[in-house]
C-alpha cells in the first residue's frame, strides 16, 4: 500500500528526488560549505567514481581529501552520501554527523541524517534532524515532507498535516506532499475525503501513481 510505503517507510530508495549525490558548493556557503583548496583533481576524481557507482575509489578520494582539511563539512557529507549510497548507514551518519560538527549549517546533512536516522527506526532524532534542516533552510519544501512523515509515525497528527501544508504552500507542484496530505486525511476520524480527494487528484495530476487502497477509500460512502 502506497501510504504505507511512504509514511511509515521513509528510505532513500522510496523518494526518488533524495538519491545522494557529491556536493560541490556554491550558492550561500554557510549552508553548502566548500571543498578544501588544492584539491581539484581529487574532488573530479571522487566526483567521476561516484557516478559510475564506484565507491572504493570514491571513497579513497575524500578520505584523501579530509587528510588535507579533516574538518572539511562538506568533503565529510560527501564520503557519508558514498556510504548511504554503498549500504553502511552507520558509516553515512557518523560521516554526517561530523559534516554537521564542522558546520551547523548544511541543510542537506541535516537531511540526509533524517532520512537515515528514519531509516533506523529512530524517529525522535529523525524529527530533530529535519526540524535543523528547516531553521537552516524555512523554504526546504522535502523537509518538511520529510518531517510530516516522522510526526504522523510518532502520531502527531495535526502538526504532520500542518507540515505538509506548508510543504505545498512552498511548492504547489510536489506530488508527494499532496499524495501524503491526501493519506493523512483519510486517517482522520472522520476522514475528510472531500480535501483528501483534492489532493490525490492533484497528486495524480503530478505524476504520482494510482493507490487502490486510497481510492478504494474515496469510493466509499
Amino acid at each position: 500500500m502506497r501510504f504505507t510505503l511512504i509514511l511509515l517507510a521513509l528510505s532513500v530508495a522510496a523518494l526518488a528526488d533524495d538519491k545522494p549525490k557529491p556536493q560541490v558548493g556554491g550558492g550561500d556557503l554557510s549552508q553548502t560549505g566548500s571543498l578544501p583548496p588544492a584539491t581539484t583533481s581529487l574532488a573530479n576524481k571522487a566526483a567521476n567514481a561516484f557516478s559510475k557507482r564506484d565507491w572504493k575509489t570514491a571513497r579513497k578520494a575524500y578520505r584523501e581529501m579530509l587528510e588535507l582539511d579533516p574538518e572539511n563539512a562538506l568533503t565529510w557529507a560527501n564520503l557519508g552520501a558514498v556510504e548511504q549510497q554503498s549500504k553502511n548507514p552507520d558509516a553515512a551518519i557518523a560521516c554526517f554527523e561530523a559534516s554537521v560538527r564542522f558546520n551547523d549549517k548544511l541543510v542537506q546533512s541535516w537531511t540526509a541524517l533524517g532520512l537515515l536516522y528514519s531509516n533506523k527506526g529512530d524517529r525522535y532524532k529523525a524529527v530533530s534532524a529535519f526540524a535543523r534542516a528547516i531553521h537552516e533552510e524555512p523554504n526546504d519544501a522535502r523537509a518538511h515532507n520529510y518531517l510530516a512523515i516522522e510526526m504522523q509515525n510518532l502520531g502527531w497528527k495535526d502538526a504532520a498535516i500542518t507540515e505538509l501544508q506548508r510543504a505545498i504552500e512552498i511548492n504547489p507542484d510536489y506530488g508527494l506532499a499532496h499524495f501524503n496530505l491526501a493519506a493523512m486525511y483519510l486517517d482522520q476520524k472522520p476522514p475528510a475525503k472531500a480535501l483528501a480527494r483534492k489532493h490525490y487528484d492533484q497528486a495524480l495530476t503530478l505524476g504520482v501513481e494510482k493507490d487502490e487502497v486510497i481510492e478504494s477509500k474515496l469510493g466509499k460512502d
